[in-house]
């Protein structure tokens, strides 16, 4: 249970802290393409602001998301004939695809501005892969009796 417990947080923060980066460094290439100079040093500065500010808002939700698609993700390959780690790295990317299409349908905005790109959006589903995959390699080998 616990090496459940901290592969779902790895997989969250994999998530997170690849999701907030993409989103930055999209804003930031919008930025530079109208014409501001930006050095590393803003870029990382920028980055990290991002990584601190978009902690309360951004990470929970990325947290319910993927609270949603492992378990679904674990009944499906029970059924579904796939490589364990790719099931649950497709189980992160849908969920966090669908919370992005969840929240643009609810607010009629973009909330993650990155998203407004194919691109962006894109990036954002691959932090979620990126997050399933880590969750599947910490849980591999964790039988069914020892996680209940």
């Amino acid at each position: 249970m616990i090496r459940r417990i901290t592969a779902f947080v790895a997989g969250v923060l994999a998530t997170y802290v690849l999701a907030a980066v993409a989103s930055t460094q999209m804003i930031l290439g919008q930025v530079a393409a109208l014409g501001l100079p930006l050095n590393f040093g803003d870029r990382v500065a920028a980055t990290l602001h991002d990584l601190a500010g978009m902690t309360m808002a951004y990470l929970p939700l990325i947290g319910a998301s993927l609270l949603i698609a492992f378990p679904v993700a674990t009944l499906a390959l029970r059924t579904v004939r796939l490589p364990r780690a790719l099931g649950y790295a497709l189980a992160g990317g849908a969920a966090i695809w669908a919370l992005h299409l969840i929240m643009i349908a609810t607010f009629g905005m973009h909330p993650v501005p990155a998203t407004r790109t194919a691109l962006g959006l894109a990036l954002q589903a691959g932090a979620g892969l990126v997050g399933g995959y880590v969750f599947a390699r910490i849980t591999a080998g964790v039988s069914r009796t020892t996680a209940q």
